[in-house]
């Protein structure tokens, strides 16, 4: 049922309300608690709110064959609704807790995510699934996810390119296994000069059989620090992949809290998943 109603400012009393009955689903958010609702699932919610109430609130769903209703009675059927819905959710909150969620409650900034990743990726971790999520993550990138390659590896946050390159840079994460890896993490901060192509120099240099770098943002754009050619040679030799938190990093994380055994670790997972849709999915149509 869509709602869409207009007001005239200087006569209240001639305002209309126009209402289809064309079916819609609301989207399926991961990681929290919206679901579709069917129309016989609204009759049963109403059902029982009393003579006004009911009648009202059956008019509205019911009635597709009036076509104008007064904003005036639409009014009362949302206050009428709010009365019923405020109490069951105080319940609910009591219970569940429904609006909680731990990442949104620190609001981390781009060194603090950096940190969980790094968190995640590390065999020897609190989280306890040793290198599960390394490997998911070798998964994505198409490397050989073997447990010899990735149950030792080493990680770093703020990782310095020194002594390999003359300047100092700072990678945001470093990950040695069997592959090498860095992540870097474009949350709110600018592409600096040479950036991208500084570490990718780094990792040459290194002489891992193999390694890529992640390019890590909020809606997966290609780096500036590297001209049209220098990209698309690293694109196409799987060494840069530029990723979104919406997209690729959101894949894996999927994949993370699927094949996670700790109850703790998915649920963080999921509030992780859940503030990347609903907070950095804002940030990003803000930009």
């Amino acid at each position: 049922m869509h709602v869409a109603f207009f007001e005239n400012e200087e006569h209240n009393s001639v305002t209309q309300i126009r209402m289809s009955t064309t079916k819609t689903s609301l989207p399926k958010v991961h990681g929290s608690s919206f679901q579709s609702a069917k129309r016989t699932k609204l009759k049963r919610f109403f059902a029982g709110e009393g003579n006004g109430k009911e009648q009202t609130a059956t008019n509205l769903i019911q009635d597709s064959s009036r076509p104008l209703v007064r904003v005036p009675e639409v009014k009362e059927f949302f206050s009428q609704i709010k009365c019923k819905v405020e109490p069951q959710q105080r319940y609910h909150d009591r219970k569940c807790a429904s609006g909680f969620n731990v990442v949104k409650l620190f609001k981390p900034n781009e060194n603090k995510l950096s940190d969980v990743l790094k968190w995640l990726l590390d065999p020897g971790e609190s989280h306890g699934q040793s290198d599960l999520f390394l490997r998911l993550l070798f998964e994505h990138l198409k490397f050989d996810p073997a447990a010899q390659l990735t149950a030792n590896a080493a990680l770093q946050t703020q990782a310095s390119t020194y002594p390999v390159l003359h300047d100092r840079r700072y990678m945001d994460v470093l990950v040695k296994a069997g592959a090498w890896l860095v992540i870097e993490n474009k949350l709110d901060s600018p592409d600096q000069e040479n950036q991208v192509k500084d570490y990718l120099e780094f990792l040459n240099r290194t002489k891992a059989a193999k390694y890529a770098l992640i390019y890590l943002t909020l809606d997966g754009h290609k780096p500036t620090s590297l001209d049209a050619l220098a990209l698309k040679t690293h694109e196409q030799n799987k060494r840069l992949h530029c990723w979104s938190y919406q997209g690729r990093l959101r894949n894996w994380l999927e994949d993370c809290r699927k094949n996670c055994e700790a109850q703790t670790i998915k649920n963080f997972l999921a509030d992780f998943l859940a503030y990347i849709e609903l907070e950095l999915k804002r940030e990003s149509e803000n930009q």
